[in-house]
């Protein structure tokens, strides 16, 4: 918990450093990430311990995108005819807006629980296989197949480690503490959204839960949503920079693609971006007055080099098809696919 109290002491006292975690309420508190309980970490299980999930493919061999319902449904029934002595329970997860749920369907009953609005997806999916793993016990029977249409949930199962989601290492303590209690449970991959009676209840139940009944939110959860409150307040910052040169010709805080240039090019080409070339700086270097166009009478800029210029007019027409063209035209993502042609024919690529 953050006292209050202490922030008042460190803002009385500016040269002592505050601990990170009254540093980062500020930044919390200015992006509205307040009042979130944090998932508990949980260990996972010792490498010796010999654990592992056990899974069934046999839906799992087939493209999704070129297989008809019909054919999956079929492989589903017969599926189920060679495990009928298990029961069978169906998961889902589901995101929409500030919505995410979580179902599970289970000897003909369904429970859904609604999530915090900043977990992924990818924690609803998990906590669906969670919520049919607490059920176990009380229910009767030992042996159960649980159906998730999530790759991303079964694969994290299937590969656990120190850096694993802490809702994935808590659910694989628990499969593997009812594994030991005798349990006999498979985990199986089906396709969503072919008709699937079980994982359609589940469907629907976690886009209709409506009480938040689990408030945590995984720390993974809370470091994207960080992220990317903090990049958004960032890029606003950058939107009002309308006068930085930088901003015309990348208005984005994505960054630019990389391209299949060798090194050289790839340096000049950041030279030009930033507007920093030996041509156009070199005076720094040396001391000297600052370069002077005599045609047109003004500094030696990479802007003025590549769209102002008179002199190199009939060149840009050549390569640009225009005797002007805009700086972010040339120099944006991607680069116009001549900009290299112009600058090599007016003797400005050894200078750069």
């Amino acid at each position: 918990m953050l006292n209050p109290i202490f922030g008042l002491l460190y803002a009385n006292k500016p040269s002592c450093i505050p601990p990170f975690r009254h540093r980062i309420r500020k930044i919390l508190s200015c992006h509205s990430i307040e009042n979130i309980i944090p998932l508990p970490e949980e260990e996972p299980l010792p490498p010796w311990s010999n654990f592992n999930i056990c899974t069934i493919d046999d839906l799992n061999n087939l493209p999704k995108q070129d297989t008809p319902h019909f054919v999956y449904l079929q492989l589903f029934y017969f599926h189920r005819q060679r495990y009928k002595d298990f029961n069978s329970a169906s998961t889902d997860g589901s995101k929409a807006e500030n919505h995410v749920g979580s179902a599970a369907v289970f000897n003909n009953l369904t429970k859904s629980e609604r999530l915090h609005s900043y977990c992924k997806v990818f924690t609803s999916e998990i906590y669906a296989i969670f919520m049919i793993l607490s059920k176990l016990r009380s229910s009767k029977g030992k042996k159960c197949i649980i159906y998730t249409d999530s790759r991303s949930s079964l694969e994290a199962l299937l590969h656990i480690s120190r850096q694993s989601h802490p809702l994935v290492n808590k659910v694989f303590n628990l499969y593997t503490s009812l594994l030991g209690e005798g349990y006999s449970i498979l985990v199986c991959w089906i396709p969503g959204h072919i008709g699937i009676i079980g994982n359609e209840k589940a469907d629907s139940a976690a886009r209709e839960a409506r009480r938040i009944s689990w408030p945590y939110v995984p720390l993974p959860d809370i470091d994207r949503i960080l992220k990317s409150k903090i990049r958004r307040s960032w890029q606003e910052i950058w939107d009002a920079q309308i006068n930085n040169k930088l901003h015309f010709i990348q208005p984005s805080l994505r960054g630019f693609k990389a391209f299949n240039f060798n090194r050289n090019i790839n340096v000049k080409l950041v030279r030009l971006r930033i507007g920093h070339t030996y041509f156009t700086h070199q005076n720094l270097l040396h001391s000297e007055p600052t370069p002077t166009c005599q045609t047109c009478n003004a500094n030696y800029t990479v802007r003025h080099i590549l769209s102002e210029c008179e002199i190199f007019n009939n060149c840009r027409n050549k390569w640009f098809g225009k005797a002007h063209p805009q700086l972010h035209e040339l120099l944006g993502d991607p680069p116009h696919f001549n900009l290299f042609s112009f600058v090599v024919e007016i003797g400005f690529m050894k200078v750069i």
